[in-house]
Parts: structure tokens; sequence; C-alpha cells
């Protein structure tokens, strides 16, 4: 066998590798989807974080800044990427705060390969004051809890009567 021969079949053997290959090793298309949410269930003046989720990113390379009624925020905790399918990377970059009700929060992201920049805005919603959801379920459990006190003592008093004779 000839080295032109040779050749051919490595490159056969080759082609055929790259058939066996996971298709889903192409980056991603489009641009990058961002996200903001809060860590925990919405609670004014209490503590939280706020989460910006950066998705179908490829390359992994983002600039990530928080805004704050757009005034620029300090002490942002550093951007975390991670790797997912294929060539697929998401981010993550998080900013603790303890929200009020007049909130306006904004994570933008510029995509530093084509100069893409994205922006999502965060304002405060469904709220509920802390207390308020344990003393409505308190309050329907007390009257559930008294409502079949009452049925049972009427059934109790109702099956005791003597049943009149034949």
């Amino acid at each position: 066998m000839d080295h032109e021969q040779r050749q051919g079949a490595a490159l056969l053997r080759f082609l055929h590798l790259l058939w066996l290959l996971p298709h889903s090793w192409t980056a991603p298309e489009g641009l990058p989807v961002v996200e903001v949410f809060t860590l925990k269930p919405l609670e004014f003046g209490k503590p939280n974080t706020l989460v910006c989720f950066v998705s179908n990113l490829f390359p992994p390379t983002l600039t990530v800044n928080w805004q704050h009624h757009l005034d620029p925020v300090e002490g942002v905790r550093p951007t975390f990427v991670s790797a997912v399918d294929g060539l697929s990377f998401q981010a993550f970059s998080y900013l603790n705060f303890t929200p009020v009700p007049s909130d306006l929060y904004s994570c933008m992201v510029t995509h530093e390969i084509d100069s893409y920049n994205a922006i999502a805005f965060w304002v405060p919603h469904n709220a509920l004051p802390s207390d308020l959801l344990e003393n409505v379920l308190c309050g329907v459990a007390f009257g559930l809890g008294m409502l079949g006190i009452i049925v049972g003592l009427v059934l109790i008093i109702y099956f005791r009567k003597p049943c009149s004779g034949d």
C-alpha cells in the first residue's frame, strides 16, 4: 500500500470517528438570555439575594454589572460560569440586598466577543407581609377545628336519643 492510499484510509477512519461524535457539540445559536430572580421567597425588610442568570452563552466571556435605580451597585460577588451541554455555557451573578417595595434592580450583561448587551430588570411583585400567610392558615385551621367540634357534638346528641317504641 503506497503513501496516498494509507492517507486516504486514515482519512476515512477519521471521518467515521467524527460521525460517531455526538451532534450536540455545536456552539449555541442565538443570543444570550438574561433572567433576574430572588434566591428566597420575597419578604420586604428581610435580607435576600438577587440572581442574574445568563444562558445560551458561547464563548464564556462576559461582564455583569448591577444597578439599583439606575445607579451602579458596588460589592457584587464574582460571576460564576459553568458548562452545560456541548459547548454551551451559563453564568450566575449574585447580589445581596434587603428588598423594599420601591426597588428597581437591573442586571446588565455584555458579551465581550460580539459586544452584545442585554438588560434584565427586577421589581418586587407578589410579596406577602412576613406573617400574613401563617396567620391566615392558622385562622382557617382553627375555624375548621371549631366547626368539627360543633358538628360532632350535634351528631352525638342526635344519635343518643332513644328510639321510639313499636
